[in-house]
């Protein structure tokens, strides 16, 4: 499969799509979908002139499957596929954050791994991203963070192609609770 460049077309359309930017049509044949689905990007990408055969990358998307149209009623919608979501995230994982709630649910969420030293690359990320992202290093292998962010985790790990090697845990109780608590201001 071709990589997707962000700033490209193709990328644009992913973004869009990722972004919630959905884009229905309430036709029933899928090339007028196309048609007014290549007028909508248009306008959402504010685009002076109309890139040339922008229906060929919906098309191309689509043989990629990073999109597909589902039907919904009377509506088709182009949404991403998983693959196409992994693109997504792939764009914006430098700018991958954590949405902390106002309240705190009293649990703290611990990151457990034991990933391979011929990983080693990929383990230093996945630490580096956790620092960046606020986790507290409670040990060598173990992180632990105070909100809710088992998706994040999950997005890095398999980012960096070591899911198998990292484990989320659920703790309602956990020893050094006070201290966790200070270094977390909460």
């Amino acid at each position: 499969m071709k990589i997707i460049d962000k700033e490209s077309n193709s990328g644009k359309i992913i973004r869009a799509l990722g972004m919630g930017v959905g884009i229905a049509v309430a036709l029933s044949n899928r090339r007028a979908s196309y048609q007014i689905s290549k007028l909508l990007i248009k306008e959402i990408f504010g685009l002076n002139k109309r890139p040339p055969n922008l229906a060929s990358y919906f098309f191309r998307l689509r043989k990629q499957k990073l999109v597909e149209i589902k039907k919904d009623g009377k509506h088709h919608k182009i949404v991403l596929t998983e693959n196409g979501r992994e693109v997504f995230l792939r764009f914006n994982y430098e700018e991958l954050k954590i949405e902390n709630p106002k309240i705190w649910d009293r649990s703290f969420r611990v990151v457990v791994f034991d990933i391979p030293e011929r990983r080693k690359s990929a383990r230093d990320s996945l630490t580096e991203k956790m620092k960046e992202l606020g986790f507290v290093r409670f040990n060598d292998s173990v992180w632990v963070y105070p909100y809710p962010c088992q998706e994040e985790i999950d997005f890095i790990a398999n980012y960096w192609q070591i899911g198998k090697y990292v484990h989320f845990i659920l703790a309602r109780d956990i020893t050094n609770r006070a201290l966790l608590e200070r270094a977390f201001h909460l």
